[in-house]
């Protein structure tokens, strides 16, 4: 599996061999079931020599989990970042999520299901990128509801926040070799959402 890199942020220098592994055996027993060893042995080095990439277990996996999100907040920010219409806006941020999802399925699942695991500064910080995360669906919202696009709707977060989690759980059932393409998958959760959103009746 292949993880987006950037320069500036996490994981830094950790070797592509350790990242895949971490993520690949996170997925399959849970981060606190992983032990150091499993690491290092598949990996094919000394558990200390580990310590040469990463400071800690927990670090490795807030690494993981903060680039898992960064990667989805990037994807959405540069898809949406348009003069389309509100619902051109929300159909491409729900693309751009699942165009990531298909790319890093298994990380996925690792960053949405086990951030939980972390210590708590460590939650603190991506918590604030969760809400980063979750604030461009809603502002695109808050946005056509007031230029009329969108009709107002009660608890328009919690309906919002409704969906984001029906899409980060898609990593748990989506499959890039059994399920339908990317867009098909998101364009129909956007017809569903759109269609007790808009304004006018189609």
């Amino acid at each position: 599996m292949t993880v987006t890199k950037s320069a500036s942020r996490a994981p830094h220098a950790v070797p592509d061999t350790i990242v895949r592994e971490a993520i690949r055996l996170f997925g399959e027993k849970s981060y606190p079931v992983v032990g150091m060893r499993d690491l290092s042995k598949a990996v094919g080095v000394q558990p200390g020599s580990l310590y040469a990439h990463i400071s800690s277990k927990e670090a490795l996996l807030m690494a993981i989990v903060e680039e898992g999100i960064t990667n989805y907040i990037d994807a959405i920010t540069a898809a949406t970042a348009t003069d389309d219409t509100i619902e051109a806006r929300m159909r491409a941020a729900i693309r751009a999520h699942m165009r990531v999802l298909a790319d890093t399925t298994e990380q996925t699942k690792v960053t949405f299901g086990q951030w939980h695991f972390l210590g708590p500064e460590n939650k603190e910080r991506v918590i604030k990128l969760r809400q980063q995360y979750e604030s461009i669906f809603l502002e695109i919202a808050q946005e056509g509801i007031a230029s009329g696009a969108l009709r107002p709707v009660p608890h328009l977060k919690a309906t919002l926040l409704g969906v984001i989690g029906g899409l980060t759980f898609a990593a748990e059932w989506y499959s890039p070799a059994k399920s339908d393409g990317p867009d098909g998958i998101a364009d129909a959760i956007c017809d569903v959402l759109l269609r007790g959103l808009i304004a006018d009746e189609r």
